[in-house]
């Protein structure tokens, strides 16, 4: 976008300006018309999508990383009292996400729930509440992320299991937390990237990235509270 200009109210003309008629704002703009992108292609035939996800194609497979359910929760045991939202922005992106994707798969690298030394009730709740969505609808795949010590406790209710990792489409699907010994180029988690974005004014937004290399893909974090770590400098 281009800058602002701000003009004082005595530097505008007197009189107006008229076009056809109309009253015609000679600090006026064109319109500008913006294009949504879904997804953009990383490799051959993987693609990242707007909601945080990398489709595989062939796998008909979405991988997404880190949504650390329940930390709401954890910070209350903390003393630390936030708006509990969490869990409805989660089910409202895998939504979206499943309608664009078409995907058969998801895989989550990792960090699904928050709380390390135990299961919270949040978790309880909420870890049941996604994962049955998630079912009704595609097969998930559970890669262990360091947050997730107690999650097969969990996912026993639910006949699900949690793998030190995940082989698809020609990937290693990993949390990124640990060495992973593979041939295959790595899909992981863990690092939580972003890139801040400074406009004129000096304010700062950090945004979620994807990191990609020939032989590295680097998910965003798929929580809205899990604070990205600054990749751009």
């Amino acid at each position: 976008m281009g800058r602002a200009r701000i003009v004082p109210k005595k530097q505008f003309p007197r009189g107006p300006c008229r076009t056809g008629g109309r009253v015609a704002n000679p600090y006026s703009r064109p319109p500008v018309y913006r294009h949504s992108v879904d997804r953009i292609a990383v490799a051959k035939g993987v693609e990242a999508t707007r909601d945080f996800a990398l489709l595989l194609r062939d796998e008909r497979a979405l991988v997404i990383s880190d949504l650390h359910l329940g930390f709401e929760g954890a910070l209350a045991e903390q003393g630390v009292s936030i708006p509990r939202f969490q869990r409805r922005v989660v089910l409202e992106r895998l939504g979206k996400m499943l309608d664009r994707g078409k995907a058969e798969k998801v895989v989550i690298a990792g960090d699904f729930k928050h709380e390390f030394s135990k299961n919270l009730v949040d978790e309880w709740v909420e870890v049941k509440q996604v994962l049955r969505f998630l079912k009704d609808r595609v097969t998930p795949i559970l890669v262990r992320g360091n947050h997730d010590n107690y999650l097969a406790t969990i996912l026993g209710d639910l006949n699900l299991t949690l793998h030190p990792r995940a082989d698809l489409g020609g990937y290693t699907i990993v949390h990124g937390h640990e060495e992973v010994s593979t041939l295959h180029p790595i899909i992981m988690g863990h690092e939580h990237p972003a890139v801040k974005l400074k406009d004129e004014l000096g304010a700062v937004v950090s945004v979620p990235a994807f990191l990609a290399t020939d032989r590295i893909i680097v998910l965003p974090a798929f929580s809205p509270l899990a604070l990205g770590v600054d990749v751009s400098s």
